[in-house]
């Protein structure tokens, strides 16, 4: 006699990270986060390229047959990066105009690459300023507590060390940053 009872085959439930992972991973979905920041700070940018003979290489390499050239990027006016190219005519490399653009096209790339932070920094106050939030740029606790202490440790006159002490809440990181600069000498 079989007495062998059927079992009901279990249906495979895959674990809930598992499920996690996979939905933080789909990235095609309209809503999905990342591609709402990425909307956000896609843009466009007018920049300019100015190219220039860059007569500080020269000065300073004085190579027989060397062109150099130097690119200045700019968004409004503004220069955002800087990028150098140079090349050197030789028997091997004659083509003038082919060694012309691969300076002018080395200074473009160098300029553009140099440019990426600057760059980084306009998306992000763009984003900033387009949905009215205001970037804490105030100075940090460790600035505060470094700059007290090197006050009370650099400075003898009791009026000057008190007007610091009044005035430190209210400084910026970068404020902050020069006046520990300026102590630490």
């Amino acid at each position: 006699m079989n007495n062998y009872k059927s079992q009901a085959i279990a249906t495979f439930q895959p674990h809930p990270v598992r499920v996690a992972m996979e939905k933080t991973l789909d990235t095609q979905s309209e809503s999905h986060p990342i591609r709402q920041e990425v909307r956000k700070l896609c843009g466009t940018y007018n920049l300019s390229a100015t190219f220039s003979e860059d007569t500080g290489t020269l000065s300073t390499l004085k190579t027989p047959g060397l062109i150099a050239v130097q690119c200045i990027l700019s968004k409004d006016g503004r220069p955002v990066g800087i990028g150098h190219g140079s090349s050197i005519i030789s028997r091997i490399n004659s083509g003038i105009e082919r060694i012309i653009f691969s300076c002018l096209n080395g200074a473009l790339m160098s300029a553009a690459n140099s440019a990426c932070k600057s760059l980084d920094i306009l998306r992000l106050e763009n984003v900033y300023e387009g949905a009215g939030i205001e970037r804490d740029d105030s100075i940090t606790d460790r600035q505060k507590s470094y700059l007290l202490e090197l006050v009370h440790t650099n400075i003898t006159d009791e009026d000057e060390k008190s007007r610091w002490e009044s005035q430190v809440d209210g400084l910026t990181r970068s404020e902050a940053s020069e006046a520990i600069q300026s102590l630490r000498r």
